[in-house]
C-alpha cells in the first residue's frame, strides 16, 4: 500500500466519522497536483454550529486515540467553520450557510473529486435518527 493509499484511507475514516455524526454534502478533493502543502481536502457541511463542533471534536478525539493528532485545529469554538490540518489532508467542516460563502469547490475547481466509499455514501443517505440536535 502506497503512502497516498494510506492517506486516502484516513480521509475516508474521517468522512465516515462525519457521516456518522450527520455531516452532509461530504466531498473529497484531490489537490496534490495543485498545491504543495496537502494532497486532499475533505469538505463537510453541518446543519448547525453545534454539529460543526461535534464533528470536529469527534475527529480530533478519534485521531488522538490513534496517536495521529492533527498538526493544527482552528475554529472549533466558533462553530461556523472548523479546520483540521492533518498534513497530507485538510478537513474543512462548515455550517451550511458559511460553506456557500467560501465556495472551496469553486476555488479549487481544477481539483479531482474522489468518490467516497459506499459505506460513507450510505451513511449520508440514511443517517441514524437517534441523535438529533
Amino acid at each position: 500500500m502506497t503512502q497516498k493509499d494510506t492517506t486516502l484511507e484516513k480521509v475516508f475514516e474521517c468522512a465516515q466519522l462525519a457521516a456518522d455524526k450527520r455531516g452532509t454534502d461530504i466531498r473529497v478533493l484531490g489537490v496534490s497536483h495543485l498545491t504543495s502543502y496537502t494532497d486532499y481536502f475533505l469538505i463537510i457541511s453541518a446543519t448547525s454550529e453545534r454539529r460543526v463542533q461535534t464533528i470536529a471534536r469527534t475527529m480530533r478525539s478519534d485521531m488522538k486515540e490513534k496517536g495521529q493528532l492533527p498538526l493544527g485545529v482552528e475554529g472549533v469554538d466558533s462553530g461556523g467553520w472548523a479546520l483540521l490540518d492533518c498534513g497530507a489532508f485538510v478537513v474543512h467542516i462548515f455550517y451550511e450557510d458559511i460553506r456557500a460563502v467560501y465556495d472551496l469547490e469553486g476555488l479549487w475547481s481544477d481539483a479531482k473529486e474522489i468518490k467516497l466509499p459506499k459505506a460513507v455514501r450510505d451513511a449520508i443517505e440514511h443517517p441514524d435518527d437517534e441523535e438529533d440536535f
